[in-house]
Formats: structure tokens, C-alpha cells, sequence
């Protein structure tokens, strides 16, 4: 009986929750902290300071100029033994290792599902290739993972630790 008089309300309830949901989507979209900037085709990543409402722009980090790489290996070690090479040769500034993802592709013809573990990788975009020849070289599957994506912004301070930790590669005079 109780449930009865709690339907009739219900239309009213959904409309006032659909207008909660628009304007906190609303709210989302026009108080984003990182965005990026066009000044003469170049992306320049900007900031919003939530206290003063003050837009800086911060032209050390170009938009893209760095990137995240994924690779997957079948256990932890091997993972492990990937990373302390990036790390060690500079190759990247940081490695996320993580755990026991469920994997399900097609391999050989055949539906394949194995545990795996994801590196997750920070580098320079510029260091892809050579992170990709690394990975071949030292991984135990004959056809490794190495995927990436560019890192269009997110926290200044980082990317420019990115930047700063991971050199830039020596351009050839030719």
C-alpha cells in the first residue's frame, strides 16, 4: 500500500532528477580545470584557477607532446624486467605496472583468453619508436603489444616532470 501513493509522485521525481542530471552535466563541461589553447596552431595547455577564476596558460607543455604507451606481458616478472629497462635506459619517466587484466583476443585462428599484465608507460611522443624496439627486443611474445595514444592535458607540474625526466632524442645535422 505504501508503494501506491510513491508512484503517483514518481513522473515529478524523474523530471526533477533528468533537470539535476543537465545541470550537473552542464556544470562539467564549462568548469573544466585543463583545456587546451590555439595560438598559431600550436596547443598550449591551459588552467583555471578555482579561487580566482583566473585562465593561465602555460607554454612549457605543447599538447601532445608527450604520450601513453600500453603493453601487455604475460606475467609479472617479465613486466617487471620490462620496466627497470625503460626506466634504466630513459626511455620513459614512468611505469605503471597492473595487474591481472583478462585478455580475450584471436590468435593463430583460435579465440584466445589469458591473464595478463598492462604497463602503462609516460614518455616523450618523440620516444615511441624506440620504446617499440625495446619492447620487441626483450619481450617474451613473438608479436608484443605496444600501443600509445598522445597526452592532449591534464596536470601541468606532470607533464613537465615527463618533459623534464625523459630527454628529448639528438636531432642529426644532415
Amino acid at each position: 500500500m505504501q508503494y501506491r501513493d510513491s508512484i503517483r509522485f514518481l513522473p515529478s521525481r524523474w523530471l526533477f532528477t533528468r533537470k539535476l542530471l543537465i545541470v550537473g552535466v552542464a556544470v562539467a563541461v564549462t568548469s573544466r580545470t585543463a583545456f587546451a589553447s590555439t595560438t598559431t596552431g600550436k596547443r598550449i595547455l591551459c588552467s583555471t584557477t578555482k579561487m580566482t577564476d583566473q585562465k593561465t596558460c602555460d607554454s612549457s607543455y605543447i599538447a601532445g607532446s608527450n604520450s601513453v604507451a600500453f603493453v601487455t606481458t604475460p606475467d609479472r616478472e617479465s613486466a617487471k624486467k620490462l620496466a627497470h629497462g625503460i626506466i634504466d635506459r630513459k626511455i620513459a619517466a614512468c611505469v605503471n605496472i597492473i595487474p591481472k587484466i583478462e585478455s580475450i583476443y584471436m590468435w593463430e585462428g583460435k579465440v584466445t583468453e589469458d591473464d595478463e599484465y598492462l604497463m602503462m608507460i609516460k614518455t616523450r611522443t618523440e620516444r615511441i619508436d624506440q620504446l617499440s624496439k625495446f619492447v620487441r627486443e626483450n619481450h617474451p611474445h613473438s608479436v608484443a603489444e605496444v600501443i600509445s595514444m598522445p597526452i592532449e592535458n591534464g596536470n601541468l607540474p606532470y607533464l613537465n616532470w615527463i618533459a623534464q625526466t625523459v630527454p628529448e632524442l639528438k636531432k642529426n645535422k644532415d
